[in-house]
Order: C-alpha cells, then structure tokens, then sequence
C-alpha cells in the first residue's frame, strides 16, 4: 500500500499529467521505453486496446509488476508518458545528447541502463535510408543479448539475438529516414556496455 502522503502527491498529480510528461526524468523516461512501452504503444498503434488503471495505487501496483517499485514521483512520470504516447503516438526519446561521432562509451550509457543493469535503451538519431552496422561490445556482462532498433512510428526494424560479451555486431537497414532507437535486453546484467552504429556504403 501506498503511504498516505505518497498516495495524496499521486492523486494530485494525475490532473497535471502533460506537465508531467514534458518534464519526466531521463531515469523513468528509460523506464518507459525500455519496460512500458513494449505492451503500451499497443494503444497507439491500434495492436493491442489496454485498460487503464485510474486507481492512483492500483497503477503504482501496476507499475510495480512490470518495472519493480518505483517512488510516486516516478509513477506520476510514467503514468504522465502513457497519457503522452496516447496523444502524440511517438515514442519519447531519452533527453541527452547524441555523440558526434555516434558511439557511446560505457560511462555515457549508464544513465540509459535500468538499475537492474538488463536493458538499456539508446537513440541513434536521425538516419537517412540506406544499410547501418551496428557493433556491440561488453566487458564482463551478458555474452548475448537480444537486440531491437526502433524507428519513431514503433516498427520494428530489427529483432534479433546478437553476440555482446566480448563484442559482435549487427547488420540492418534504414528504410526511411526516420528517428531510430535501440533497446537491448539480457537476463543477466549487460556489464559495461559500448555501442555505435554507423552507415555502410553499398
């Protein structure tokens, strides 16, 4: 059960839910996309018609059983972010920077890592049509990972398992110039993970 201050701050949020939304922490929006959003942008796209829990602590509970407990802050944001998805049917990108030369090192995708250390969701940015080449690489984590690239509109690009520790790579194409995300899953920690992807010439 909720606190009784913690349940009175989740009632009063949930009328302020844009605000919310706009405002969200990089911690839940990689919450978000790397936990919620796999069943929730159903209700954007049409594939699934969810129900959403009103019970300001029936979400928390829901909230609970699918990313851990979280504090009211963060089941305000997450609550906030669905009701976003639902209007803008788009994906909300984690607020940082992206690399100029497109390849995060360990000590920047630590804040795009669950706590838990089993998923971790990275954008790569603008890219325009054409063959990309992915490359992974993990000092002392998961030896395979499941690998998926997302583009803005939710599709699916690639899905796949992949080699992680010590390294491996992945070949994919853009077939529209469109945002694109990657999300890597493991079932054990990802340790310290590298990524880049860069274009291949044809």
């Amino acid at each position: 059960m909720l606190p009784r201050f913690g349940l009175a701050l989740l009632l009063a949020g949930l009328g302020s839910v844009p605000s919310l939304a706009q405002e969200a922490s990089l911690a839940s929006v990689v919450t978000f996309d790397t936990v919620c959003l796999q069943c929730h942008e159903g209700e954007c796209s049409g594939r699934l018609a969810l129900r959403t829990e009103k019970n300001p602590e029936g979400v928390a509970n829901h909230v609970k059983g699918y990313a851990g407990a979280q504090s009211t802050s963060t089941v305000l944001e997450l609550k906030a972010l669905i009701a976003g998805l639902k209007r803008d049917c788009r994906l909300p990108p984690p607020p940082v920077a992206l690399p100029p030369d497109g390849r995060w090192t360990p000590a920047m995708l630590s804040a795009l890592t669950l706590p838990d250390q089993t998923r971790l969701f990275v954008p790569l940015g603008v890219l325009a049509p054409g063959n990309q080449r992915l490359s992974l690489a993990s000092a002392g984590g998961a030896a395979r990972v499941r690998v998926q690239v997302l583009a803005q509109n939710f599709d699916i690009v690639v899905d796949e398992e992949a080699a992680l520790n010590p390294g491996g790579t992945v070949a994919w194409r853009a077939d529209e110039s469109s945002t694109y995300f990657l999300r890597l899953m493991a079932k054990t920690p990802l340790g310290a993970v590298s990524v880049s992807n860069q274009s291949v010439a044809k």
